[in-house]
């Protein structure tokens, strides 16, 4: 028998004889049970009202009350309670009343055989145990589902509010990120502006320099943000030439002297410096610093070689010495563009990483094409016109900047460099293209 019947069931007897209830009694001692006796139909119905009850054995023939009509009246109060009757063999008729009206669970004919009443009692006892057991469960079970269903709506609101928090950071985010970007371009294009003001800086002539980079670091399928580095490192690679003196700026690098070359090749190491002062410049830096190491480890400053230069640095030192070549610093000679490119070509595997050389030659030659067929045109502020855009940036004397590349000019913008001209007396070069629009 299981824990919940272990808990001593309480049984009802039902019959106006004496004998039969202490028979009853008797019978059911040694199982356990608590045996209520009660001698009349309303006795019982009063033991009902009063006594947890989880069985009732009634008899039939009862003064007053008979069995169908007691079972009956307790079945309308109590009727999950089995009930067994106790009848005889002229009673066939109140029976049948009994188990249409009283909803007898089971009945046993008088004189009873023992067994066969006990097992009864002890059948209809664990069925009426897992009935209730099974409503137990039910109602738990309901009540576990609702509350798992009222923490899934407190969770889906926890997690939509997560979500929107950390939509909202994530929004907050790009946009500090944007404004800090922003900001680190805005620094960085000053820091050029400043080297490209300085007379003898070869970077001035040649806006197309950083581009030219760029897109030799997305032809090696470099991360967007190297990419960026590299791009930076091609703006900024001559900010340590801001140190040196002037005599440094025009001597082309191979009429240097012994003790000339070692001072001028202190300016990688001197730009590096400045910026690696800034933590957002470190990358930039650390390409700047070794932007003039060779492949095949005679560079500058620590004679590196190979895939030990990091490859930043080995696109710069193609980009710097292609223009360095072009601007007649590099032997006193001004190359052209294509002896320029012939001259990197020939020193590919010595000089320069052979793989990126090949996308070099690639990138440069389109380059050429792209300047050659361009509408460009320089003209002074007096030929301007509104509705002309910049093809590059426009600097005064010094190299500060006036207008950025790509600015569509109006009137005012005219009259700005109008201004500036009459303050210097001399015409601006300003590059200029239609407007697409």
């Amino acid at each position: 028998m299981n824990e919940k019947l272990q808990e001593q069931p309480n049984i009802l007897c039902v019959d106006d004889e004496r004998n039969i209830l202490v028979s009853l009694k008797r019978l059911f001692r040694k199982d356990g049970y608590n045996i209520h006796l009660a001698e009349s139909g309303q006795e019982g119905l009063n033991i009902l009202e009063e006594t947890k009850i989880d069985l009732i054995i009634s008899d039939m023939r009862m003064p007053n009350m008979d069995g169908a009509e007691f079972l009956s009246h307790a079945k309308e109060k109590h009727p999950k309670i089995p009930s067994i009757l106790l009848t005889g063999f002229s009673d066939q008729q109140s029976t049948i009343r009994a188990i249409n009206d009283g909803r007898i669970s089971a009945y046993v004919s008088k004189p009873w055989e023992d067994n066969d009443i006990k097992l009864k009692v002890s059948s209809l006892l664990k069925i009426s145990h897992l009935e209730k057991e099974k409503e137990r469960l039910l109602v738990l079970t309901h009540q576990q589902n609702k509350q798992l269903r009222d923490w899934n709506k407190k969770l889906e609101e926890k997690v939509e509010a997560r979500v929107r928090e950390l939509r909202e950071t994530e929004c907050l985010l790009d946009n500090a990120y944007k404004e800090l970007s922003e900001s680190y371009d805005a620094v960085i294009h000053l820091l050029y502006h400043a080297i490209c003001a300085r007379e003898n800086i070869f970077s001035r002539k040649y806006p197309e320099l950083p581009k030219l980079a760029e897109q030799l670091a997305e032809a090696a399928e470099l991360s967007d943000y190297m990419v960026k580095q590299i791009y930076y490192s091609a703006l900024l690679f001559e900010l340590g030439k801001l140190a040196l003196p002037e005599k440094l700026l025009t001597t082309p690098v191979k009429m240097m002297s012994v003790d000339e070359y070692k001072q001028y090749m202190n300016y990688p190491q001197i730009g590096a410096t400045v910026l690696s002062d800034i933590s957002s410049f470190n990358d930039t830096a650390r390409i700047i610093e070794h932007h003039c190491e060779y492949y095949n480890g005679s560079g500058e400053p620590e004679g590196q070689k190979g895939t030990d230069i990091s490859i930043g640095s080995r696109i710069m030192a193609i980009i710097k010495d292609y223009f360095l070549l072009r601007a007649g610093k590099y032997d006193g000679i001004d190359y052209t563009t294509e002896d320029a490119r012939y001259f990197i070509e020939q020193n590919k595997g010595k000089l320069y990483d052979k793989s990126l050389v090949e996308r070099f030659i690639e990138l440069s030659k389109k380059q050429q094409e792209e300047e050659e067929v361009s509408e460009e045109h320089m003209l002074s502020g007096h030929s301007l016109e509104e509705g002309m855009v910049l093809s590059r940036d426009c600097t005064n004397k010094n190299g500060l900047l006036l207008l950025k590349k790509d600015t569509l000019l109006n009137e005012m913008m005219i009259d700005k460099i109008l201004m500036f001209e009459k303050i210097y007396n001399s015409p601006l070069r300003v590059y200029v293209k239609k407007s697409e629009e």
